[in-house]
């Protein structure tokens, strides 16, 4: 199967290097949105402009993947992976082999599981998630769409995290607390109470902002 990433920084370059080694996936090539196209290719591959990829990339041929940051409390994935479903893509997901998962596990469209995450039975993602390295995601916890879960998080057990939520590096969510919509969990902070109105919290135990 051939797909191409949308972006053309450091994070396209670590979803083009596991792809390539590590996924049923040939990457084909790179899009980006017209204002920030740098050059014709990345890693040896053609880039793209996103206004005019399916010329390119012919969607019947291609899925794609948008490995995008938590820029603007991750909306700019998220609008960018429905643009990209508009123009007749199907979205690719990424499971890395030394992700430790549940055995019926299968990600949903646009998501990214990396090297040693860790997600227990009974855990629900959904779309567009991304998991970094080390990030553990406990039993029965639930990660709603278009979050960015950085590497060495961990969410506790029965936990709810909203929809386009940040969870920084190292940042701890205790067990069976609800993270409203939106929410930023600054990296090395400790979540003890629920999270009820989007903003950052920050510290241990972590007050918003």
């Amino acid at each position: 199967m051939k797909v191409v990433l949308f972006g053309a920084g450091n994070f396209a370059s670590l979803a083009w290097y596991w792809l390539s080694h590590d996924s049923p996936f040939t990457v084909a090539g790179f899009t980006v949105d017209a204002a920030y196209m740098r050059g014709p290719s990345h890693h040896e591959l053609p880039v793209a402009p996103f206004e005019a990829v399916q010329q390119h990339f012919p969607p019947g041929e291609h899925h794609m993947l948008l490995p995008i940051g938590p820029a603007s409390n991750n909306s700019l994935r998220a609008d960018r992976c429905a643009a990209a479903a508009s123009k007749g893509y199907a979205l690719a997901s990424y499971l890395s082999s030394r992700a430790i998962v549940p055995r019926d596990f299968e990600p949903r469209e646009n998501c990214m599981i990396f090297e040693g995450a860790v997600i227990q039975p009974f855990a629900s993602l959904g779309r567009n998630v991304i998991v970094r390295s080390g990030a553990q995601i406990g039993h029965h916890a639930t990660i709603q769409d278009a979050c960015f879960i950085a590497s060495s998080a961990c969410i506790g057990g029965g936990a709810v995290i909203g929809a386009r939520c940040f969870i920084g590096l190292n940042a701890t969510v205790f067990n069976d607390i609800e993270v409203a919509t939106g929410c930023t969990i600054a990296g090395g902070s400790v979540l003890t109470t629920a999270a009820t109105q989007a903003g950052t919290y920050i510290g241990v135990p972590a007050k918003l902002r």
